[in-house]
Order: structure tokens, then sequence, then C-alpha cells
């Protein structure tokens, strides 16, 4: 039931930034992204691109499609650096340890303050995107130039984003935030429910150690080790939920189990998803020849 629902949430972060978007419309869009971006090492491009192109197939202005698609990495960044943070506060209030967690969750919320320090300035106006870029410019260079890469231009990228998402964000901030929260904590009801299958209490694991867990782990799916962060993030998930109290045999079955009423049928969706995108161009092509 809560794969099924994982699986139906996952569209409406589409729909909260264009309204007129159909469901349908929706779905093909967020999960054909979902399954490229996690079949693919690095495939966050990838998925980005694939977002823009099924969204203008379906008669969203490209504009509009960019707008939506960047709002929504946006989000989904901010609430993955940041609910370790979360987590961490709500077991010190439950005085409960959160040992080597706090770190990360240091880490974490820093990172989010100075994003979104970084965000607001860049929405409000186009001069201080054009300066933020100036001063990260520099600094990118010299590090990508000790690994022989070639820097993007910070100041177009930030100048196109201030172009692309201002007008959205400020006024569809809301919908984004509540449907990109509930689409990342869809997951974390399938953990939970795996959990309770397996036979463990309240009592063994709260939920906000749970939400702890992984949250935590959800933070290396930033780091494109491996596709969809298969074994990274399951690693740390069994050694977190370990870590809180949880027999390490319980803890592997509940991994399995996420991966395999989660991911999986997720992944299978966004791949018939990709063929019907695939599908209805060729009969464009058909009908246009």
């Amino acid at each position: 039931l809560f794969s099924i629902f994982n699986v139906a949430i996952y569209p409406l972060t589409a729909i909260a930034a264009i309204r007129s978007l159909s469901y349908l419309h929706a779905f093909l869009s967020r999960q054909s992204g979902f399954t490229l971006s996690n079949i693919i090492p690095g495939g966050g491009a990838v998925a980005v691109a694939t977002q823009y192109a099924v969204l203008a197939k379906y008669g969203v202005p490209q504009a509009r499609a960019a707008a939506a698609v960047t709002a929504d990495a946006i989000f989904t960044y901010l609430f993955t650096l940041g609910a370790p943070s979360i987590a961490v506060t709500l077991l010190v209030i439950e005085g409960r340890s959160a040992g080597g967690l706090v770190t990360t969750a240091v880490i974490g919320l820093t990172v989010v303050i100075v994003s979104l320090i970084v965000i607001v300035a860049v929405l409000r106006s186009e001069s201080a995107a054009r300066k933020i870029g100036g001063w990260a410019q520099k600094p990118l260079d010299s590090l990508l130039g000790k690994l022989k890469k070639e820097a993007p231009d910070v100041t177009t990228i930030l100048v196109q984003f201030h172009d692309q998402a201002s007008d959205l964000i400020r006024t569809r901030w809301k919908a984004l935030a509540i449907t990109n929260v509930a689409a990342q904590m869809a997951p974390l009801l399938v953990l939970w429910a795996a959990l309770e299958g397996l036979g463990v209490t309240r009592t063994e694991l709260s939920l906000v150690e749970l939400f702890a867990a992984f949250s935590v782990a959800l933070v290396l799916t930033g780091f494109p080790i491996t596709p969809g962060g298969l074994g990274t993030v399951d690693a740390a998930l069994i050694a977190l939920l370990i870590a809180f109290g949880v027999d390490s045999s319980t803890a592997v079955a509940a991994d399995l189990l996420w991966r395999s009423v989660w991911f999986l049928p997720q992944l299978l969706v966004g791949a018939l998803a990709v063929a019907k995108v695939g599908w209805d161009r060729r009969q464009d092509r058909h009908v246009a020849s």
C-alpha cells in the first residue's frame, strides 16, 4: 500500500509547479527522470534534460518547464540536507543520544543556511545573481583547474536560475514545499512498514530514531557514487538502524524489503514511463511523415 502511495505522490511536485499540467504528463516526466537518475551513475543531468524534453513534448513552454524542474531540484536539495538537522533536534528534545549524527546535522544545517541566503539573493535580483556568480567563479576555476576540468560559467547559471524560477518560487513555494516533503518522506513510510512487518516495535526503535537513520542515509543519495545510492545508502542505513538498537539481521532484512518494495517498483514504473514517452514520439513522427 505504501509502495503504491510512494509512486502515486511523486508526480505531484510537477503539478505544484505547473498547475495546468495533467497528472499523466506529470507522472511521465517525474517517473522517467527518477529511473534515469537511478540507473545511470551521475545521471542527474540526464534526468533533468529528460524531464525538460518530456514536458516540452506534452506542450509545456520551455521556460516554464525549466523553472519547474529547477524549483523541484532546489526544494529536494534543501530537504535532503536539512532533514538530518531536524532529526537530531527531535532526538535531543526526546532526551535520546544523537551520537555522531550531530556532526552531519551541523554540516547539513550550515550548508542549508548558506544555500538559502544565496538562493533568496539570486531570486530577488539579477544584479545579486551576477555578483554571487563573480565571487564563486574564481575558486571554482581554481578547484576544477587542478582536476583538469573546465568550470561552468557560474554567473550565467545563476542569472538563468533567476530568470526561470524567481516568479515560480515566489508564488508557488508553499505547494512546492509541501509536495516535495511528501515525496521525500514517502519512502520512509515504506521503511517503517518493513520494520513493523519484521516485528520491530516502537519501544525498540522510535519514529524519531527511524527518521534520523533515514534522513542521514538520504544525504548519501546526493553523492552519485553508485546508481540510486545502491550499497552506500544501504550500508549507512543498516549501520544507523543497528546503532539505534535494531539487531543486525533485522536491519539487513528491513533494508532489503525497503529496496524491494520502494525502489524496484518505482524503477520499473519509471522504465514504463520512458517507454511510453518514446512510443508517443514515434507515433508523432509516424503521423508527421
